[in-house]
């Protein structure tokens, strides 16, 4: 076993080809499931990227807003350069408790690929790009085709996220992170959804939402879908939205709660995001 921490983004592409390690930054997730899955650590080498400068940085152009994987959680939420992006920062701000929120890295979130991850839910809604390096070069996938299911995505061998980049449009949008959990920010969200609405008053220029903890994976709905948001945003119209969401919903029954409460829930937390967002609500 060794515990490799490279301090440049060449160096720890090298020891991922060289070597192939598990890669870690904050721990966070990997960790605790190390049991379960019967890591054998002491044959196992690791790759630890908290420390590569690349993956540290943030940064804003006219294109939009990169921001480096090792991340962490506290960062978004305590930083003035995330306010561009207020539900990133929501979900951020209720990953676990402060000592999560200290190791937690925006890359790690997406690359553990839970149904629930929070910030992933805000990276769907504002259509982010998952931007990776490895021995065969660089690419960018959206993170909705990224994330392919629950913990499966379309990450490779010897690869690794090296930012999510979010495009100019979502930045400074009107938006809200908003979830159901049952220990109130310490526990894993049962619904969860981030909403953008751009407009004035209750006049919707355009409108997204994405909705995490309610499918095998974080969910829009279709782009002809998403243009009933457009027009005057009524009471009628919001109820049938929230309709359309729970039927793309495919929730699951486990120990926090059942399918048919979670489907419930998807409905309920569409309406309270749009009423956080409307002047006076609706």
């Amino acid at each position: 076993m060794a515990w490799l921490q490279p301090r440049s983004l060449d160096e720890a592409l090298e020891l991922l080809r060289e070597r192939n390690p598990r890669i870690v930054c904050g721990g966070t997730d990997l960790f605790v499931n190390a049991q379960r899955k019967s890591y054998e650590s002491e044959h196992t080498d690791w790759l630890d990227i908290r420390r590569v400068p690349e993956l540290q940085a943030t940064r804003r152009t006219e294109a939009g807003l990169e921001i480096g994987a090792a991340v962490t959680a506290a960062e978004i939420w305590g930083s003035d350069t995330f306010r561009v992006v207020p539900a990133l920062q929501q979900a951020a701000r209720i990953v676990g408790g402060w000592q999560i929120q200290n190791r937690a890295s925006l890359g790690g979130n997406v690359a553990n690929a839970s149904p629930a991850a929070d910030m992933v839910v805000p990276l769907v809604a504002y259509r982010a790009e998952v931007r990776l390096a490895g021995a065969d070069g660089t690419r960018s996938v959206p993170i909705a085709d990224f994330i392919t299911g629950p913990k499966a995505t379309q990450l490779r061998e010897r690869e690794l996220i090296t930012s999510l980049f979010i495009p100019a449009r979502v930045l400074e949008v009107p938006q809200v992170f908003l979830r159901h959990d049952q220990r109130a920010a310490t526990d894993i969200s049962i619904v969860s959804v981030a909403l953008l609405l751009q407009g004035k008053g209750h006049e919707i220029e355009w409108g997204t939402a994405a909705v995490g903890a309610a499918a095998p994976k974080p969910f829009t709905l279709s782009a002809e879908e998403e243009k009933r948001w457009s027009g005057e945003l009524t009471a009628a119209k919001l109820d049938e939205l929230s309709a359309l969401y729970v039927q793309h919903s495919s929730p699951i029954t486990d120990v926090r709660a059942s399918a048919e409460y979670r489907r419930a829930l998807v409905g309920t937390y569409i309406k309270r995001a749009a009423n956080a967002l409307l002047p006076n609500g609706l």
